[in-house]
């Protein structure tokens, strides 16, 4: 196995743990021609890897190919065919040139000697050009490129087009009393995952910072990944407290093989297994006999290399999507079961989380577990019926004030926002439900005849839908009276500050032109400046600026038919038809037709939201030339290596942030030249590249191999030793261990309990695997 020196370390910290200070976007620099794309990330690229002497490691995106022998063609290695090919070759260039310069008005073609000054035409032998030499390095897959560059680029275009307008003020609003105070205006990173919007009108547009916070949040994973197995050893002993499991080193290689971009962002998976540590082996043992005789699941048996489906319940069969799920997450189990000892494992057939484990007792379990000792309380309840502020931590909202609201916000981290609290205990896997679903015909960026937001799905949401359950505040039929509101009524919402007044005046001269005036906002522009010297200064100044907001506002009738065409199709299910639920959806609701993939494809936004789960049409959406934008209040097992703001935008379930989301990148209704087209464009490129490099099948088997090792340990008889040996690999994980447990372990175990990652005590599920479906029962009511 090729070994790699060992990198630098940036010092851990979990992904969903915001910067201790303010993150202030640096002010836009002068304008620049447009950089490479980047393979690895926007600061690294191949040019500067090559200048440093650093060599990409094995699963870089930058890795370039093994280096080939070049010979020259065998029809001119003779020194006279060479000779006289050349001497054709000048007689053929020079005739070209002369036939097309006396074309004026025309582009001269060059063939690119006329860029070498000097040179001649065979100035340039032996020299690449820089495509040439990134040519070389093109693995045929996509690359990530810097949605903060092509942020810049859309805010110079656009200032672009008020070159005399006035220059925006400080991002920073200081106010001094007689105590010297000094208050700097920002937004608030809160430990829910949003971004409260400070209301001073002096601070920045909050979207820039959130564009850079995903963008430093990928560079950031990048940097601390290992590069070799020793690394990986002793990242894995440093983030959990125990050795990896037996095994371990197989999965390694695995990782390595197929190129995974993250080899070290598994925490999930420990969160979701943490608590099972601290159950005693005969209990664990019992808990995995009961659930193998309940009611729709399944169970995959392991043996020798070989996996079987056991069905014991012939009522979960009446299900057309048991056997399709059972015989998939098997046949995804055979690209590394001769790596699994012999072992079982339950599934619950549903797409929905079915385990709820109180805050209290999921936090106590970590702690005996990581101790290596194991909890003597074994009472369970199976309540079909559960208190959810149970899961929280006593002092979050939702147990305190369920009905708090922070206020106007953006989401900068989907699995905090995601809540309440964090759903579920359930131990996650990865569904196949349409991972195979074909994308469409899909258009460039460029060529998409739509910038609506599109949507189209059924009724999902709710099991089962009655006249007892208030089944009109379902999150997708919530979506579609959203946008079918054809109020009159003003709605105000965000817009970027492009370095126009703000004025009600009719009198001003639009600087677009009378056919640029908006809602509430005109363009006008500022006196000329008295010298040449002057107004390049004040370019300079406007351009460099932090980019502010206004609020704008037109009627919500004209917002939504402008921005959104998010509808209901088919008809009502999920109902029922004895109390007439059926009946009120399908006169309340305007249904409209099925749409496929390819007519949804012309469209530059596409929405992803929650059916009864997790969505599975995500990966598709992720897949195409369209930026998404998701809903979710699920975690799922890719979350730690999708990046908001990065890869796509996260929206809110309650609509709030979605018409300022849209506004930035689309523009207004009577501008829609005045969105940031580059940047949703790079958006969707990233959203793209993150399908094709780590949302591939491979990237499924490596978490699912890596997940049944887990189980595998903490489901082993008393006495057998499941954990990695110093046999399997030549490294000292105790000492290492020793070394930095006093630094790691305790803040490790802090952070389980207070971010409250969704797991334990659960039935491996289409959201996770099942291993009891019981709730502790403890006295912890707070």
């Amino acid at each position: 196995m090729p070994h790699s020196q060992p990198s630098p370390r940036v010092p851990y910290r979990a992904t969903s743990t915001p910067p201790r200070t303010p993150l202030h976007l640096p002010a836009v620099p002068s304008y620049r021609a447009p950089q490479r794309e980047y393979p690895e990330s926007p600061t690294a690229g191949i040019e500067r890897n090559r200048e440093l002497h650093i060599k990409p490691p094995v699963f870089s995106l930058g890795q370039p190919p093994p280096p080939r022998k070049r010979y020259l063609p065998k029809f001119i290695r003779s020194p006279k065919r060479a000779l006289v090919y050349l001497v054709l070759l000048g007689l053929l260039g020079f005739t070209v040139k002369t036939a097309y310069s006396h074309l004026k008005g025309k582009k001269v073609l060059s063939l690119g000697w006329n860029k070498r000054a000097g040179e001649g035409f065979f100035g340039g032998l032996g020299q690449k050009s820089q495509e040439e030499e990134e040519e070389e390095y093109d693995d045929g897959l996509c690359r990530f490129v810097s949605p903060v560059e092509a942020y810049q680029r859309d805010l110079h275009r656009l200032r672009s087009l008020f070159p005399n307008s006035h220059i925006p003020s400080s991002p920073h609003h200081h106010s001094h009393n007689h105590n010297h105070s000094h208050t700097h205006s920002h937004h608030t990173y809160s430990p829910t995952g949003h971004l409260i919007i400070s209301d001073d009108p002096d601070a920045p547009h909050p979207i820039p910072q959130l564009l850079s916070l995903g963008e430093k949040r990928w560079e950031e994973l990048l940097s601390r990944q290992s590069r070799t197995l020793s690394e990986a050893v002793k990242e894995y002993t440093r983030r959990y407290g125990r050795k990896p499991p037996k095994g371990f080193d197989r999965w390694w290689e695995f990782a390595m093989e197929h190129n995974l971009v993250l080899p070290d962002e598994y925490d999930r998976i420990n969160l979701d297994l943490a608590p099972f540590f601290a159950l005693p082996k005969e209990e664990m043992k019992r808990r995995m006999e009961m659930v193998e005789n309940m009611e729709k699941t399944f169970t995959l048996v392991i043996e020798d290399g070989q996996v079987q489906i056991e069905i014991r319940d012939p009522g979960g069969l009446k299900w057309g999507g048991t056997l399709p799920r059972a015989h998939e997450t098997s046949n995804l189990l055979k690209g590394f079961i001769k790596y699994l000892p012999n072992m079982k494992a339950t599934f619950s057939i549903f797409d929905q989380p079915q385990i709820y484990l109180s805050w209290a007792r999921r936090g106590s379990l970590i702690d005996l577990g990581l101790r290596g000792e194991v909890t003597t309380h074994l009472h369970e309840t199976d309540d079909s019926e559960v208190k959810l502020s149970r899961s929280c931590a006593p002092k979050t909202n939702f147990r305190k004030d369920p009905g708090s609201s922070e206020g106007k916000s953006f989401i900068y981290d989907s699995l905090e926002a995601g809540d309440p609290c964090q759903s579920n205990s359930d131990i996650l896997i990865t569904p196949l439900d349409q991972f195979h679903d074909n994308p469409g015909k899909d258009p460039i960026w460029e060529e998409k005849s739509s910038s609506k937001l599109v949507w189209r799905g059924s009724p999902t949401g709710i099991s089962m839908m009655n006249r007892t359950l208030p089944w009109r505040q379902s999150h997708r039929i919530r979506l579609h009276h959203f946008a079918a509101n054809t109020s009159q009524d003003l709605m105000e919402f965000m817009i970027p500050d492009l370095g126009q007044d703000q004025s009600f005046s009719e009198e001003g001269d639009d600087q677009l032109g009378d056919e640029h005036q908006r809602g509430k906002i005109q363009y006008h522009a500022s006196p000329p400046p008295s010298s040449e010297r002057q107004r390049q200064e004040k370019d300079k100044k406007s351009m460099s600026a932090p980019l502010k907001s206004l609020e704008d506002e037109y009627s919500t009738e004209e917002v939504m038919k402008f921005y959104y065409d998010m509808k209901l199709s088919g008809q009502p299910i999920q109902c029922s038809e004895e109390d007439g639920t059926c009946e009120d959806m399908r006169r309340e609701i305007q249904w409209a037709g099925h749409q496929g993939a390819e007519e949804l494809n012309r469209h530059k936004f596409l929405l992803d939201i929650d059916g009864n789960g997790w969505s599975g049409r995500f990966r598709r959406l992720m897949s195409t030339n369209s930026m998404v934008i998701k809903m979710t209040m699920f975690t799922e097992w890719f979350q730690p290596h999708l990046i908001p703001w990065f890869m796509y935008v996260p929206a809110k379930l309650d609509f709030s942030d979605l018409t300022d989301i849209m506004a930035f990148f689309r523009g207004t209704p009577k501008h829609p030249e005045l969105g940031f087209d580059e940047t949703a464009a790079a958006l969707a490129r990233n959203g793209q590249c993150f399908v094709q490099r780590m949302f591939r099948m491979e990237d499924l088997q490596a978490y699912m191999m890596r997940l049944f090792l887990e189980y595998a340990r903490i489901a082993a008889d008393e006495g057998v030793d499941m954990d990695l040996t110093l046999s399997d690999i030549d490294i000292d994980i105790d000492s290492e261990k020793q070394d930095e447990s006093a630094d790691y372990a305790e803040p490790e175990q802090n952070e389980l309990q207070s971010t409250m990652i969704d797991d334990d005590s659960g039935v491996m599920s289409q959201d996770g695997l099942d291993q009891s479906s019981e709730e502790y029962a403890e006295s912890e009511e707070v």
